[in-house]
């Protein structure tokens, strides 16, 4: 490691008795009480000591920064990184998350959030992640670098009262029942082919399921119900993710569905009416979390993407439309990035209009630019480009935009469509969508 690096300067005396380190599992209790308080989430804290017990299989205690008040000897603000490994096109790469990010009111405005983005970003530069995400707030997160770029919690709502009826002699179509060790490949097999088909996506090791199945810690907001989906002659037909407890959403009492898949040839309208029935009779069920007062369940909220095969099979005229938020996204390098990607590019040009295209593209980003050259269908160049003016160029992208369109969030015409200062030839428009195909779905990113 080279010399006169922000690590070298750790801890990091901020002033007025603040000092700037990583945390020690000696922090622990402390940090889970901190963003119990200041997330105003029990959960939070409970996926907080998990994090830090040393059980988690990508994250430790010295994954968290704290910025500490020596003279009170108490943590003022923190935040941490969750390095894990996503995919884009079938590409895994390095990806690290910023979460948990919290400081003491009395603390806020005095820039000791961007002092440790600054740490956690050269760590996960260190690391070799491509890209950084993270989810919150409106706004508060651009100002460290991020776009709200990807799609996140793309949700529908169908209240109790609209659960579909059986009709006398109607006979059932489905049934669920609690997962078994036995169903733990079966799950994870139609993960995976579920999540083939989606352009990003975040896979799981073997180490990592067994986490997700048996390793945390009952409270915590990242901890998963998994049922099984059979006929009633007990043929697994699918599995549902949910979690364990009733959470408020729009001021209704919901039991949240996260994931949701079929094994293929299994259509979704011949069985939803069947599971929606056994969905409501387990939400009515489950209890809500401990500080919600209204303790009966209102509806299902289904969060699984801005489209998703299960949405179309639900009663349309009930079926609450939630628009999905955004994931921030962060990528430091974007031409490092297209180059790691490179033949996930590629191979998205197959079967298109832009099949086999031989040319060039020059997008324009005002302060910088990229270069792109191509050879019947191949990528032959992806390079740094200096735009001569504002005009310069077969697009031109403002700020961050760009990412949107690279993350699937956005079309070419949207964004140039919302953003006066983006713009885009027609044939530039046509490559770059075949380049970026759309991602409507939902990352369940490791937590």
């Amino acid at each position: 490691m080279s010399k006169n690096t922000i690590f070298d300067r750790m801890p990091m005396d901020l002033g007025d008795s603040l000092v700037l380190r990583f945390a020690t599992p000696e922090d622990t209790e402390e940090l889970v009480d901190f963003n119990a308080r200041l997330h105003e989430d029990p959960s939070a804290g409970v996926a907080v000591r998990d994090l830090m017990s040393g059980k988690h299989l990508t994250t430790h205690a010295g994954d968290f920064t704290v910025v500490e008040d020596f003279n009170a000897r108490k943590i003022v603000s923190s935040m941490c990184l969750i390095s894990q490994t996503w995919s884009y096109g079938g590409i895994p790469f390095k990806l690290g998350r910023p979460e948990f990010v919290a400081t003491e009111p009395d603390c806020r405005r005095r820039g000791l959030v961007r002092k440790q983005f600054d740490v956690i970003h050269a760590v996960s530069a260190q690391r070799g992640e491509l890209m950084q995400g993270i989810t919150g707030i409106p706004w508060y997160y651009r100002q460290f670098g991020y776009e709200m770029a990807l799609d996140l919690e793309g949700n529908r709502i169908l209240d109790g009262a609209h659960v579909p009826t059986r009709k006398k002699g109607q006979p059932e179509t489905c049934r669920l029942r609690a997962r078994s060790s036995d169903d733990n490949m079966f799950i994870r097999a139609l993960y995976q082919y579920s999540t083939d088909r989606h352009v990003i996506a975040c896979p799981r090791s073997t180490s990592m399921w067994e986490y997700e199945f048996d390793g945390r810690s009952e409270g915590s907001g990242a901890q998963f119900e998994w049922t099984i989906i059979e006929d009633l002659a007990g043929t697994r037909l699918g599995y549902l993710g949910s979690f364990p407890r009733l959470w408020d959403f729009s001021d209704n009492v919901c039991f949240w569905v996260s994931q949701l898949s079929l094994k293929p040839g299994i259509g979704y309208l011949h069985l939803m009416p069947s599971l929606l029935r056994a969905l409501w009779a387990k939400a009515k069920k489950t209890s809500a979390v401990e500080d919600n007062k209204n303790r009966k369940a209102k509806g299902i909220i289904f969060t699984l993407g801005r489209n998703h095969q299960a949405y179309t099979a639900m009663p349309k005229n009930f079926l609450r439309n939630e628009n999905s938020y955004a994931w921030y996204i962060r990528i430091p390098d974007v031409i490092a990035f297209l180059r790691y990607i490179q033949p996930a590019l590629e191979k998205h040009l197959v079967g298109t209009v832009a099949e086999a295209y031989t040319g060039e593209l020059n997008l324009n980003f005002y302060r910088s630019g990229l270069h792109m050259k191509f050879e019947a269908g191949r990528i032959s160049d992806i390079s740094g480009w200096v735009p001569e003016s504002v005009e310069d160029g077969d697009a031109q992208f403002s700020c961050m935009t760009f990412w949107q369109l690279l993350c699937g969030r956005c079309r070419t015409n949207e964004l140039t469509s919302r953003f006066a200062d983006c713009s885009a030839t027609d044939r530039a428009s046509v490559l770059l969508d075949c380049l970026f195909p759309p991602f409507t779905g939902e990352v369940w990113a490791i937590e």
